[in-house]
């Protein structure tokens, strides 16, 4: 059989793509230990340590532990009840492509028994086995390399590619003296790429997972009226804390509150015990404001 150009170079890149998948399959840990380990964020602190004492006080880094409920009921109830489907990798990063990107690394085996250790931390909660399950999921999050590499070039992947192994992408200028590649990309600057988790989230395979609608309002109200504001600008004025909602201060330039006072005087009619005596009631007419300034619903997440 002639072999034309054309079948040469299918076959050619039928060769690459398996072996691509053969690698990327070889990568993926199967353990806990070894997921950690292939994005320690620790190594970050030794150049970016004010960053990083931000990032550990903030929410991102107890995105799995702070949002067990939800979780739970999704592999417990969702799956495993209502839709009866079974737990498999594709359906936890479901959940976990936001709240723990790094297991778009962890194998199938893994990805089905940190579903168990959610439902186990939720259940048992005040048992030894629950919080022995919780610890272990402590450590993972959303970390320094889920937004600065894993989900760095999702926005437009068709564009941007897989992120590129090892390196670093920022919205920063590049440092010729960093320690690590670094790439400059515009994308992480904009709400865009907040909004890959911060919305409505669209997995590979069609299902639309809405577990908050942030990102309609944003666009739909504040973005469609005339507002420019990225979210970055509003939640990272704190930096890496990120403190949205969870911060008084934050809440308090995102709310205008205004009271209207008017006085007046009324007579109530008799006052009891005191015979045919009437008295003026100082009074007043309270109507209070609250105004929303900031570029979505409140409350939201």
């Amino acid at each position: 059989m002639r072999i034309y150009p054309t079948m040469k170079i299918f076959a050619i890149l039928a060769v690459a793509m398996f072996a691509l998948v053969q690698t990327s399959m070889a990568k993926e840990a199967d353990t806990i230990d070894e997921l950690v380990a292939m994005f320690d964020d620790s190594k970050c602190a030794e150049c970016h340590e004010q960053v990083y004492k931000e990032w550990q006080n903030s929410w991102h880094s107890k995105a799995i532990v702070s949002s067990l409920k939800g979780m739970r009921n999704f592999i417990a109830v969702g799956l495993a009840k209502e839709w009866n489907t079974p737990v498999t990798k594709a359906e936890v990063l479901k959940c976990l492509d936001c709240h723990a990107p790094a297991v778009n690394y962890a194998s199938e085996k893994l990805a089905k028994e940190l579903a168990g250790l959610i439902v186990t931390s939720f259940d048992k909660k005040d048992t030894d086995e629950g919080k022995k399950a919780k610890a272990q999921l402590a450590r993972l999050n959303v970390g320094c390399y889920s937004c600065h590499h894993i989900k760095a070039t999702e926005v437009a992947k068709g564009l941007r590619g897989e992120p590129k192994k090892g390196v670093i992408y920022t919205g920063s200028d590049v440092d010729a003296g960093d320690a690590h590649e670094s790439i400059q990309t515009v994308d992480i600057t904009r709400s865009v790429f907040c909004m890959q988790c911060h919305g409505v989230y669209k997995a590979p395979d069609g299902e639309t997972i809405k577990c908050n609608t942030l990102s309609g309002s944003y666009q739909n109200t504040y973005q469609n009226h005339g507002g420019s504001q990225t979210c970055q600008e509003c939640h990272m004025k704190k930096g890496h804390l990120f403190p949205g909602g969870h911060d008084i201060e934050t809440v308090t330039e995102g709310l205008g509150f205004n009271v209207e006072i008017a006085q007046y005087q009324h007579l109530p009619g008799k006052i009891a015990g005191v015979k045919d005596k009437k008295k003026w009631v100082p009074s007043a007419v309270v109507n209070a404001f609250i105004e929303n300034k900031t570029g979505h619903r409140v409350p939201d997440g």
